[in-house]
């Protein structure tokens, strides 16, 4: 999907300070997304290629836009705590049946459709090309860490194990039942080509919750590359959450790699963590569902990626009428494979006190509200942030008491592997 600048998109940013402000008894969201039901001057909620007409395209919501949901923050981010644009004038492709759809939004008085013919003549025009086909590598025999892209970690494996021990520490104490733990590595860069860098994160690392945004009056360019939905709510009333919490490396030959598919699927700790934020989110959606109608068709699936293999669970419930999109996710954020469980408020006070610096982007959502009450999220993860003339990484992982420090650092140098392509 593509937006055009139109005479009626707005851009809006968002920071919010660190303590729960009583006097803000709703939501930010409320305020920005001011949702009509509209569904039937869009033709209809059936119609999913009308989805996104008429909506805050390019939502992105950092992690300390939990101070929302009833959690303080304890670190500041440098990046707004949330972007929107309002995007009147769209380009939509549908990958599944190979569509394009041009669509644009004005006022009743206005029946100018310049820029609807004029891009329409701009792609009628286009050369036919063969699709490319990109030959995706499993795991490289060479680990690129972030540090040998230039990359200065934030914690060094000593102190980030130690953070680890520390978790574990809570979670024997009966704290959490499980802590996902992060950490942020960064380099200063000049002058680079943003949306080349996008184009290549999206060639190694294919996914398909992958968003490139650009907000040019903050300095803020995001490259991201999530495998991850965090949420969506289709035109049915059908809320989907897809978490993932079980990661391991790619193999070398098809032999390696089965192996280590298998080794994921039956691993005990691996399942545990999936469980936990399984339950969490059935929790979470409950808040908002009709009762009975929380359901887990899918459990711990796995899906292959470019570099790994991930574990896969999918929730789904039917919305509760007088719940609105935005009370749907205000329920659920951040997502559950970000924080922790049980219970969740408490693990992010934990987590907020270990982690020396705000998660910023990393770990929340990018994705659209449509104004005929569908949205549809990511988590940010596999992502590259880049602000201020710097670029930052974000990596982690769950921690269960099967957890062991030497592995889950491991496993948080594989999840920023994508840094690399980071000039």
């Amino acid at each position: 999907m593509g937006c055009n600048l139109g005479g009626l998109l707005k851009l809006m940013t968002y920071s919010k300070n660190l303590k729960i402000q009583d006097d803000h008894p709703r939501f930010f969201l409320l305020h920005v997304l001011d949702v009509k039901d509209v569904s039937k001057a869009s033709g209809g909620s059936d119609n999913a290629k009308i989805h996104l007409v008429l909506c805050w395209d390019g939502l992105q919501s950092g992690y300390n836009l939990k101070v929302e949901c009833g959690i303080s923050n304890h670190h500041k981010s440098s990046t707004p705590d949330a972007c929107f644009f309002f995007a009147d004038n769209l380009i939509v492709i549908d990958h599944n049946y190979d569509d394009v759809y041009i669509m644009s939004l004005h006022d009743g008085q206005t029946t100018t459709t310049q820029w609807l013919d004029d891009t329409e003549k701009k792609l009628l025009g286009l050369k036919a090309s063969a699709a490319k086909k990109f030959k995706v590598d499993r795991v490289q025999p060479v680990m690129h860490s972030p540090s040998e892209a230039g990359f200065v970690t934030e914690k060094s494996r000593e102190q980030y194990m130690k953070d680890v021990e520390k978790c574990l520490k809570l979670i024997k104490d009966g704290e959490s039942y499980e802590l996902c733990l992060t950490t942020q590595m960064r380099k200063k860069i000049g002058q680079i080509d943003y949306l080349g860098l996008y184009l290549k994160l999206r060639e190694k690392n294919p996914a398909p919750y992958a968003a490139w945004l650009n907000f040019s009056k903050e300095n803020l360019c995001i490259c991201c590359s999530s495998p991850e939905r965090f949420l969506q709510l289709d035109g049915y009333g059908i809320l989907e959450a897809m978490p993932i919490k079980g990661t391991i490396a790619r193999g070398l030959t098809k032999e390696e790699d089965e192996h280590l598919k298998f080794q994921l699927q039956y691993s005990e700790k691996e399942q545990s963590e999936n469980l936990m934020i399984v339950d969490l989110l059935r929790n979470d959606l409950g808040r908002v569902c009709e009762p009975g109608s929380i359901h887990v068709p899918c459990l711990i699936d796995v899906e292959s990626y470019a570099t790994v293999h991930t574990m896969v669970s999918t929730i789904r419930g039917k919305k509760q009428p007088k719940m609105s999109p935005v009370d749907c996710v205000r329920a659920a954020f951040p997502g559950g494979s970000t924080t922790g469980a049980p219970p969740k408020l408490r693990s992010m006070e934990l987590l907020d006190a270990i982690e020396n610096s705000s998660r910023g982007i990393y770990s929340s959502s990018i994705g659209f509200f449509s104004y005929n009450q569908t949205f549809d999220l990511n988590i940010v993860m596999r992502t590259i942030v880049i602000h201020d003339g710097e670029a930052s990484i974000g990596g982690g992982g769950a921690l269960v008491a099967l957890s062991n420090p030497e592995s889950e650092y491991e496993e948080m140098i594989l999840k920023t592997r994508h840094g690399k392509y980071c000039p």
